[in-house]
């Protein structure tokens, strides 16, 4: 059965890795919201909080789905970003407005 896309936002928000540092539960959780819904800003809260939460966790590769997910949903993502990093500045939000950044000035280049 297919799950709600508030469904799977909720248990994303409420995600912890487990003791031992496993992060696959996330992984899960990602693709599942990827396949099953067409991605919108108001998930973005959601997954930037998730960088929040762990601003400079090393064991979260995991959420550089999510900067993937986010880029190709083609989505206006800035000012929410900017105001997660200002609630909390995280290492992958900090790559991801870098991105951003850069994607403007090569598409002035044009």
């Amino acid at each position: 059965m297919i799950r709600s896309k508030n469904e799977i936002l909720s248990n994303i928000d409420k995600f912890e890795p487990s003791a031992e540092g496993n992060w696959l539960g996330l992984d899960t959780l990602l693709a599942e919201l990827w396949q099953s819904t067409k991605i919108s800003e108001d998930c973005l809260p959601v997954l930037f909080r998730v960088f929040e939460r762990f601003p400079d966790d090393p064991s979260a590769e995991v959420c550089w789905g999510i900067i993937h997910g986010i880029e190709s949903a083609n989505l206006d993502y800035e000012k929410q970003l900017r105001e997660s990093l200002l609630r909390q500045p995280s290492h992958l939000g900090k790559i991801m407005l870098f991105r951003l950044e850069k994607s403007k000035v090569s598409a002035q280049q044009i």
